[in-house]
């Protein structure tokens, strides 16, 4: 924890905001909002340190009530990937988004969500206009299409609307902030482990499902990140990789790819898939009897079921819903407090095996059963 004499002196030299209050007591901004507020359960114990941490810090909560009371409203639009299904990958940082945008609700937060489709530009071109339509004080975006992307943040910026990125950076995008995985160290590390499992001289397929590679904002960094393990290592030989670009995740389209080129590449015994449909790969080689390794992203439902059964051998998880939460409350000190962000916010990458499947399960089942607690 934060040394008090440094809390107090932080105070002197900038405002103290509520997420520094829940820092130092160690609780969600939620809690704070609680106590403040005096309404919803909080036990004893953390009321205290909650009543502790705001005469510590000398903060005044009745400041930002005053200053919002002014009839101040935040509107931001959140431009992500539309979630075809429960559990899908892009259902965990709406989660996040959600659950921020609930705590800071009574603070004139107000999200617009703006979705489209992964597999077709013309949808993001049609919803990047409908928000500049809007003209919104901030922007919340995924951008997957390089190009079409790079179009939307020029107009945003000569609206002067500040945009946050989750999930992928765009180079060169100059947004307010990125938040998410450092995604050619992810892939550096994706490499390391699939190495770990496979046997001397097996050739490694890597699995993209997207629709033109040559536009998808952070693939190339991934594939660099991945193959720079096996150079660092001197296995470029030994580990000859291959890369596979599927344009669709229907699953009888993968099968199909995949079908082909197993045909003409029998020595594949390693694939390491670049988004969270891992688990069609897996489905794939189970009803196929192939013994081949699996490396993927992300903990969705149907990706810890094959981890389970062993389909998967390694899970990296990307922290999707910190993604989300933490692009809200950026934004929201940015707007009230005019604190700037630190320009890359790079989330924590979780390795997940078997043996601590369960454990990631059951946490997130308790997390998410804690936020819905605080947003109620």
């Amino acid at each position: 924890m934060q040394n008090i004499n440094d809390c107090k002196l932080v105070g002197k030299t900038k405002k103290i905001t509520i997420q520094d209050v829940a820092r130092h007591a160690n609780v969600s901004v939620g809690t704070i909002d609680r106590v403040i507020h005096n309404r919803g359960k909080v036990s004893p114990a953390k009321r205290e340190k909650v009543e502790e941490a705001i005469k510590e810090l000398n903060f005044n909560p009745n400041l930002l009530a005053r200053t919002l009371a002014l009839g101040n409203r935040f509107t931001i639009c959140a431009l992500i990937p539309s979630t075809p299904y429960p559990g899908h990958y892009w259902s965990i940082p709406t989660q996040g988004i959600d659950v921020a945008a609930a705590q800071f609700n009574d603070y004139g937060i107000v999200v617009e969500y703006y979705y489209y489709d992964l597999f077709d530009e013309t949808s993001f071109v049609k919803q990047a206009g409908n928000i500049l339509n809007a003209s919104p004080h901030g922007v919340i975006m995924a951008p997957l299409f390089l190009q079409e992307s790079k179009t939307f943040t020029e107009k945003l910026k000569k609206k002067k609307i500040p945009y946050i990125f989750i999930d992928a950076d765009l180079p060169g995008g100059n947004s307010l902030s990125y938040i998410g995985p450092d995604v050619k160290r992810s892939a550096f590390i994706a490499g390391k482990l699939l190495n770990s499992v496979l046997p001397e001289n097996s050739e490694i397929l890597i699995v993209n499902m997207v629709k033109g590679f040559e536009n998808a904002a952070a693939l190339r960094r991934i594939e660099d990140g991945f193959r720079e393990y096996f150079q660092n290592k001197g296995l470029e030989k030994e580990r000859p990789i291959q890369v596979l670009t599927i344009s669709s995740t229907h699953k009888e389209t993968v099968f199909r790819e995949l079908t082909k080129f197993y045909i003409r590449n029998s020595s594949v015994k390693g694939v390491f898939v670049t988004n969270s449909k891992s688990f069609l790969v897996s489905e794939y080689h189970r009803q196929h009897e192939l013994d081949i390794r699996v490396v993927g992203y992300d903990l969705v439902e149907d990706n810890a079921h094959h981890l389970k059964t062993g389909g998967i051998d390694f899970i990296i998880s990307q922290g999707p819903f910190q993604q989300g939460k933490r692009a809200i409350q950026t934004l929201f000190d940015y707007f009230v407090f005019k604190k700037e962000p630190e320009k890359i916010q790079h989330v924590p990458l979780d390795i997940i095996i078997y043996e601590n499947l369960d454990f990631y399960i059951s946490f997130n089942r308790l997390f998410m059963n804690e936020t819905k607690d605080t947003i109620t």
